[in-house]
């Protein structure tokens, strides 16, 4: 729960660092429909090792601590949160207005689907790069 994205640079620095692939996932404490997605994003993690997995909240770091010390599922997959509203930017940048909404880039950094993170077109996405 260290991270802290401050720019999508992050991106870039986990492609290059961890030679993945990165799926970015939104969400947010007070969203229904994100809470719901918090079991399937665990089993994603477990079926693409080799995508790094990573759900962001612009919520604070407590909120987002205390929720996931109450889901399991979200100790399986990496948590991080932007106060600074990157990810926000970059998200409405793409056109994208509402959570959960999932990014998934390459190695090299280029964002090849975005989406719910639970169609099948994210799990189409993950199994090309993985």
């Amino acid at each position: 729960m260290d991270a802290i994205i401050a720019k999508l640079d992050f991106v870039t620095v986990v492609s290059e660092k961890e030679s993945k692939p990165v799926m970015l996932e939104c969400f947010a404490t007070w969203c229904p429909p994100c809470r719901a997605q918090i079991p399937h994003l665990a089993e994603l993690t477990k079926k693409f090792p080799n995508v790094y997995i990573v759900s962001v909240s612009q919520e604070d770091k407590a909120k987002v601590e205390s929720m996931a010390s109450k889901m399991k599922p979200m100790k399986e997959y990496n948590l991080a949160v932007d106060p600074s509203g990157q990810v926000q930017t970059f998200m409405e940048s793409n056109g994208v207005q509402g959570i959960p909404h999932a990014f998934v880039f390459d190695k090299a950094g280029t964002l090849i689907y975005s989406g719910h993170p639970g169609g099948p077109e994210c799990e189409e996405a993950l199994a090309k790069i993985n």
